[in-house]
């Protein structure tokens, strides 16, 4: 049987989600092109199996390469699984209304509409009925931090365009979505606290493979094919965590509070409540973290330092 090909977006870092899911396609025996703005951030032999192509999966006019490009480095340009992990991690919004409006087009641009063209690009190159979508959304879709609006919105954005896709794709490509929480893709996994595992009702903090292996199982109509258009959490457990306000000691002014949490534990809630969010939140530093790990390929200053991207030679298009 013929190798099928899968395109990854976002693979640019060693550690990130996109690399993992490059090389679990790799390992299963697909022939994977791998997108990203930047060229490899270090020097890991793919194979031949793999090839890495720089464009900005934004722009529709370079997106529309990507099937030339799979043809020729595989020589056909069908398209078995496409991944729509690229994206920019930063969801804190800037403070000025002017550097918010354009942090907004641009996450929306790349976290969304990306994943639309690339979409577009390789729908009519999609086999019917042997073909799988899957989009790297986040559990940002479902809950948020304050000032983290386009982020948010472009995640959840992914959420609709996966439900749509597959009802106007029947019979033809199954398509689903990843929503990652907290996955530590520093490639120091020694930098992690006990704590950072322990707050995960699974016991430790998610690593970029995690994630992998779920989109290679999503990706395989042998084992999904009775999978479309669903939403897949991977976060560990955390979002399923009840949280309280936290109790300050007796005698301080958040007396009201503890108060507030003691009529919710009377009221039967505390049989499944958890500890208070800062217990839950062992470091500060902790959310900064996920937002940067969360199953994104592009981080912010990716797209800031152009001097880091080479310049794009496309041929004409004879």
């Amino acid at each position: 049987m013929a190798a099928k090909t899968a395109v990854v977006t976002g693979t640019a870092r060693p550690h990130g989600i996109g690399r993992a899911c490059a090389r679990a396609f790799v390992r299963a025996g697909y022939r994977v092109l791998g997108i990203d703005r930047l060229r490899l951030q270090d020097d890991e032999a793919l194979g031949q199996q793999y090839a890495h192509v720089v464009l900005d999966i934004g722009s529709s006019a370079e997106v529309g390469f990507v099937p030339r490009e799979v043809t020729k480095h595989f020589g056909a340009p069908e398209i078995h699984v496409l991944v729509n992990n690229a994206g920019i991690a930063d969801p804190h919004m800037p403070d000025t209304p002017e550097a918010a409006v354009a942090h907004w087009r641009r996450v929306i641009d790349t976290n969304l509409t990306g994943a639309f063209l690339m979409s577009q690009a390789c729908l009519p190159h999609m086999p019917p009925g042997d073909a799988a979508i899957v989009h790297i959304s986040s559990t940002r879709a479902h809950q948020s931090e304050a000032h983290t609006e386009a982020y948010a919105a472009a995640k959840a954005g992914l959420l609709g365009l996966t439900h749509a896709q597959a009802i106007s794709l029947p019979h033809r490509v199954r398509v689903n979505v990843v929503l990652p929480g907290w996955i530590d893709s520093s490639g120091e996994p020694g930098s992690l606290s006990a704590a950072d595992h322990a707050w995960h009702p699974a016991g430790r903090v998610g690593r970029p493979e995690d994630v992998a292996e779920l989109v290679l199982f999503l990706a395989d109509g042998s084992r999904s094919g009775f999978i479309t258009g669903q939403e897949f959490v991977i976060d560990g457990g955390v979002t399923k965590k009840m949280v309280y306000p936290e109790e300050e000691p007796a005698g301080t002014a958040g007396a009201a509070g503890t108060a507030g949490t003691a009529g919710a534990a009377a009221a039967g809630d505390a049989a499944v409540g958890t500890a208070a969010p800062s217990e839950q939140q062992p470091a500060a530093e902790a959310a900064e973290q996920e937002a940067a790990a969360e199953g994104e390929g592009l981080a912010e200053s990716s797209l800031e330092v152009e001097e880091d991207r080479p310049p794009i030679l496309w041929p004409d298009s004879n």
